[in-house]
């Protein structure tokens, strides 16, 4: 007996993804609950196990190539047997039992733009991958015709640029990042915030914990200001949706983590009810999850509003772009001495500048300024946020 194995859907928003690598090739055996794949989306890679037990007959799907949810990519057998009888089969990526439109011996399905384009500029449609969806778009192949320019330019200039490959989750954060900008209109508030009593907070709190226990970070602290920001302003946990400003039911606040090469935004739940040693044992789980490429959808989906903060990497100050469909991000930089004027005298304090982005269509410059004006106050008072 055969058994399909199909492109999961491994969260709410997902519509397609492809496979970064078979971890078993055809013919090997493999157990249910064995890892079969890795799944590679706009946002996560993820190993999938496999959901029968038997042998693997054939792989459709070739590494990188984008599907919709649910076409089939791989096949199954229950004996070692079938395998043979199944491998001759003519099998091909397919979504409901069909084949999708295929272009000479391209593996890819090509749309009739990108034949008449392709053929203008002499372009090869067997080389080509699409760089979004399962089909080839004309865009595909003037990308392909502009690469082979280039490559023309190497060989006359060595100085020439040369055109590094796009992986499938920077394409994603460059379409994501690019209609956040263009479709909310942005605007900034910033804030300098005395950190004296932070700093001596913090430290105590390294003091009083244990060497191999969960360590609080500033960014614990970032993030409990800015639920209890949230919960006091209930107006700026909306989003606005297809004309409509929606309101969430609880408190999600999501923080920039980079994996690697990626930038991903896990998402800490209900933030408002935990401790603060709860959001540091919560945020460390979540960050060790990221940087092993183990996050999944459901952990990077919604959220009340998102913290980035590079002040680890030495930045003063910085403007972020939303994280859609949130109508709110705070980018804070390095806790560090700076000149303050305390009565008359200008004294050296530690102090952390703050910028809240802010979509123009759900909040107004005084809504802005309260919540970001109510973090400031808290973390200038941050013993407020340990009760």
């Amino acid at each position: 007996m055969t058994h399909d194995v199909v492109m999961p859907q491994l969260g709410l928003t997902m519509t397609e993804g492809s496979v970064s690598v078979w971890l078993k090739k055809p013919g090997d055996k493999i157990e249910k609950g064995e890892p079969l794949f890795s799944v590679e989306t706009d946002k996560v890679e993820m190993e999938v196990e496999a959901t029968v037990s038997g042998y693997v007959a054939a792989e459709v799907l070739e590494p990188k190539q984008v599907v919709p949810v649910g076409t089939v990519i791989a096949v199954i057998v229950d004996r070692e047997e079938e395998i043979a009888a199944a491998a001759t089969e003519p099998h091909r990526a397919t979504t409901n039992g069909k084949s999708p439109e295929v272009t000479g011996a391209t593996p890819f399905p090509a749309s009739p733009m990108a034949k008449r384009l392709a053929k203008e500029l002499g372009v090869d449609l067997r080389g080509l991958t699409p760089a979004k969806g399962a089909r080839i778009s004309a865009e595909d192949v003037q990308r392909a015709h502009a690469g082979q320019a280039a490559t023309q330019a190497v060989a006359a200039a060595a100085a020439a640029p040369i055109e590094l490959p796009v992986s499938t989750g920077r394409a994603a954060i460059a379409d994501r990042v690019t209609a956040s900008f263009q479709g909310a209109p942005h605007f900034y508030l910033g804030v300098q915030v005395d950190a004296t009593q932070l700093v001596d907070l913090r430290t105590r709190c390294l003091q009083a914990s244990p060497e191999e226990g969960v360590r609080i970070t500033y960014t614990d602290f970032f993030l409990k200001a800015m639920a209890q920001a949230l919960a006091e302003q209930p107006a700026v946990n909306t989003f606005w949706n297809d004309g409509k400003i929606l309101a969430r039911q609880s408190i999600d606040v999501g923080f920039a983590a980079q994996a690697g090469p990626l930038l991903l935004v896990p998402v800490i739940r209900n933030l408002g009810q935990l401790t603060m040693l709860g959001v540091a044992g919560e945020r460390t789980r979540l960050a060790q999850k990221a940087r092993a490429g183990k996050l999944t959808l459901a952990e990077m989906e919604g959220g009340s509003a998102t913290l980035s903060n590079l002040g680890a990497s030495g930045v003063d100050w910085f403007q972020a772009i939303l994280n859609p469909p949130q109508s709110v991000i705070v980018a804070t930089g390095r806790i560090a001495k700076r000149p303050v004027v305390s009565g008359d005298a200008l004294v050296a304090r530690d102090t952390v500048l703050i910028t809240a982005s802010i979509d123009h269509r759900v909040l107004d410059g005084i809504a802005g300024a309260k919540f970001l004006g109510r973090i400031k106050e808290l973390l200038e008072q941050p013993a407020l946020l340990m009760v």
